[in-house]
């Protein structure tokens, strides 16, 4: 009698076959084609740029601009041209870039078709703004500012606003860290001590939304100085977010992690701070994101009372002359730091969390 033996033969689905050939078809053209530039879109963007540039240089201001405004346009016209010239010159050359084999053509042509519909955009933003405000007068002051008062006020005030963003950066930063302390404090006690949870959340609830400008009463009855009520003003917006958040992701942790961690001999602290809180960084840099965003707000009201510098502080200054361009300055730097600021928490998000890169769509 003859025994036939069998062998069996794993083979992939079709449909799991499929998505990896749709994966491999898809990283290799992001290595062969990382992206494509549009020399129309491209070639449009440069043009706008020249154009504002070309009518800043050429077309006669509107005689129905104040003397003092007339001045102030006329003092950083050569320095606006140059931005323009500038602008379209640096994407010119990124666009010459593309032609090269290598990295540098593949980091030129991302950048290019990247960017193009912003250049595109910000160009034809800056030919209305100058035909609207310096050249025709059709948005009139002294609520609507030209580009070149605005750059007047950023040079005539370069000295005031660089001690304003020093001190308003020291104000920030002290109320933000003091904030995120306390908050992950407070997050992490609530989200691991049920008992701590049923005292604390339900304060939490109430207290936590409430808006920053409600204490300002309590600070000047509590508080010696009006700095130190400014940064507790600070900390309070930075701390519900990241309390919130915190708790959130602390309760989100799926509890196999702390099976494992318990079968290898984890107890105690090392689960709170070795299982939980890594598990938690990507809810807690969420509650970063809007602290960080809820804190500039809060700036903004504590510097104007009790605190004589930083950049809420000259835009109330400034607001209460009427000096509309020096306040459109203010706002630009202000916008300037914040962008900075953000920029930075995504680099740092973006080291920290980079083991789960490829489990999470950025």
């Amino acid at each position: 009698m003859s025994v036939t033996i069998g062998t069996t033969r794993a083979t992939a689905s079709p449909e799991t076959t499929a998505q990896g050939e749709s994966r491999i078809r898809a990283a290799l053209d992001r290595v062969t084609k990382p992206g494509r530039v549009d020399p129309v879109l491209t070639g449009a963007g440069i043009l706008s740029w020249i154009a504002f540039a070309t009518l800043t240089a050429t077309l006669p201001d509107s005689v129905r601009l104040p003397m003092a405004d007339i001045d102030s346009i006329d003092a950083t016209s050569t320095f606006t041209v140059l931005i323009g010239v500038a602008v379209a010159a640096v994407w010119l050359g990124l666009w010459a870039l593309t032609e090269l084999p290598g990295r540098a053509g593949s980091w030129a042509v991302d950048r290019v078709s990247h960017g193009a519909a912003w250049l595109l955009g910000s160009g034809v933003w800056a030919v209305f703004w100058e035909l609207s405000t310096a050249k025709t007068g059709l948005l009139e002051p002294p609520y609507f500012a030209a580009p070149q008062q605005i750059l007047h006020r950023l040079w005539t005030d370069r000295v005031i606003l660089a001690e304003s963003t020093g001190n308003s950066l020291l104000l920030l930063g002290a109320g933000f860290l003091a904030g995120l302390a306390a908050g992950l404090v407070t997050g992490v006690t609530i989200g691991w001590w049920q008992t701590a949870n049923y005292w604390v959340h339900p304060v939490l609830v109430f207290l936590g939304p409430v808006p920053s400008l409600a204490w300002v009463p309590i600070i000047f009855v509590v508080f010696p100085t009006a700095y130190s009520g400014a940064v507790f003003l600070i900390a309070v917006s930075v701390w519900f977010p990241i309390t919130v958040l915190t708790r959130a992701g602390i309760l989100g942790v799926p509890r196999s992690y702390f099976d494992v961690a318990q079968t290898l001999g984890a107890r105690g602290w090392f689960l709170v701070l070795r299982v939980s809180l890594p598990a938690a960084l990507p809810s807690i840099f969420t509650g970063a994101f809007m602290a960080l965003g809820a804190s500039f707000v809060s700036l903004t009201v504590a510097e104007n009372f009790g605190v004589n510098s930083g950049l809420g502080w000259y835009l109330n200054w400034k607001k209460g002359w009427g000096d509309f361009p020096a306040v459109y300055a203010g706002i630009v730097v202000l916008v300037v730091v914040c962008g900075l600021l953000l920029t930075l928490l995504f680099r740092a998000r973006n080291y920290v969390l980079r083991w789960e890169k490829e489990l999470t769509r950025w």
